[in-house]
């Protein structure tokens, strides 16, 4: 099979050696219900309590606060939705940022369609929440705020803890969506005063399939299920994948112990990325903030460059023009849009996620594949009328 040079580590990461290992056993050996009462059940009870206790050291909270579910979409739905009761309606308001992933903006627009005052956020050129706007939307009436602690195409790392202190200022609930900032920004949850967190296990190189959920006691009370069954959580009914959460506990403890060192790497990464792109294709443009951001995440403007047309024809070299639950929209990116850009630029612009693991040897290979063939296109566009060109020499 020929190798592809993988940049879009915001999608989804190859899960870690060590993580598979310690699944496997749950899966043939180890395969009793945590449910059950016999001992290959308690056996199984054991692994999942150990896995819970692996993701709460991660995130600085207790592991009773702390529920398995099948990823960020989820705990978002769980969490979101259940501060809202069915009855609600407008006076009552819940605050979205418009760059947040769309499982979170989907459901603002399912609690609109109930009648609930829905409030949009102001975001500034480099993604962050304008936290003046922020305040005055909240009022009385606010239930709660949600935000992608790093925005998942733009690499925004968003002011938390002040969003927080002016949550529960007026007595709303701050929900955080953590699924990007996992392994690369240290996670002190209880010491921002989040109320609940969701996480993903394939962002961080564990399985696909497995999240959690975490529930700040003090609130836990507002909260009413949305999901009903066995009652194995209180807000989540079903078997729990034993495998699945053994999985993200052990990916939780490596993203831990190597998240300065990966940090670093991904910067060095970055600058190269940066200064070849620049070299290699005039007009290069970052989006967002390059010196706050998350260094894992590249995202750039390529003038004369349509993106998914970029994306489409590289064979050997996998990135995106932005989150994975978008790409099958034509329509040019919400969150690149938000921050100001042009339907144009928006259109132009490609995500490049960096895998600090990666051989350096790799990405010097995978961009100048992107700048070849970003030339070529730019060729095209400025041939048959499009774009203007990269080059206009």
């Amino acid at each position: 099979m020929k190798k592809t040079i993988y940049l879009d580590g915001c999608a989804t990461t190859r899960v870690d050696d060590e993580v598979f290992d310690a699944m496997l056993p749950f899966l043939r050996e180890e395969y009793g219900n945590p449910s059950s009462p016999h001992v290959p059940g308690k056996r199984a009870r054991r692994a999942v309590d150990g896995a819970a206790a692996s993701v709460a050291v991660f995130l600085g909270v207790d592991p009773a606060d702390v529920t398995f579910t099948s990823g960020a979409t989820e705990s978002n739905n769980l969490a979101l939705l259940g501060m809202f009761g069915h009855d609600d309606r407008a006076p009552v308001s819940g605050l979205f940022c418009p760059t947040d992933h769309k499982s979170s903006l989907a459901i603002g627009r399912a609690l609109a369609a109930r009648g609930v005052d829905v409030r949009s956020m102001r975001v500034g050129p480099d993604g962050a929440v304008d936290l003046e706007h922020l305040s005055g939307l909240l009022d009385l009436n606010s239930r709660v705020a949600t935000v992608a602690w790093v925005n998942s195409e733009i690499g925004t790392v968003q002011p938390v803890p002040a969003m927080a202190a002016l949550c529960h200022g007026v007595g709303a609930m701050l929900h955080v969506d953590a699924a990007q900032a996992a392994g690369r920004i240290p996670l002190r949850v209880r010491e921002a005063q989040v109320d609940t967190l969701s996480l993903s296990g394939h962002k961080i190189r564990g399985p696909k399939g497995v999240g959690a959920l975490y529930v700040r006691p003090e609130i836990r009370h507002r909260l009413r299920p949305v999901m009903f069954g066995g009652g194995q959580y209180e807000l989540r009914s079903g078997t729990i994948p034993v495998h699945l959460a053994v999985g993200l506990g052990r990916a939780c403890e490596l993203a831990q112990t190597r998240m300065e060192a990966e940090r670093r790497r991904a910067g060095e990464l970055r600058a190269t990325a940066l200064d070849m792109l620049r070299a290699g294709l005039p007009g290069v443009r970052v989006n967002g903030d390059p010196l706050h951001g998350v260094p894992h995440v590249l995202n750039v403007v390529l003038p004369g460059v349509r993106g998914e047309s970029l994306v489409s024809s590289l064979s050997a070299v996998a990135l995106a023009t932005g989150s994975a639950c978008n790409s099958g929209s034509q329509e040019p990116s919400h969150v690149l849009t938000a921050i100001g850009l042009s339907a144009e630029d928006a259109n132009s612009s490609v995500r490049i996620c960096l895998d600090a693991r990666m051989p350096f040897e790799d990405l010097v290979l995978g961009l100048d594949l992107i700048i070849e063939r970003a030339r070529d296109l730019a060729g095209v566009a400025v041939a048959t009328g499009g774009h203007a060109s990269l080059n206009p020499s």
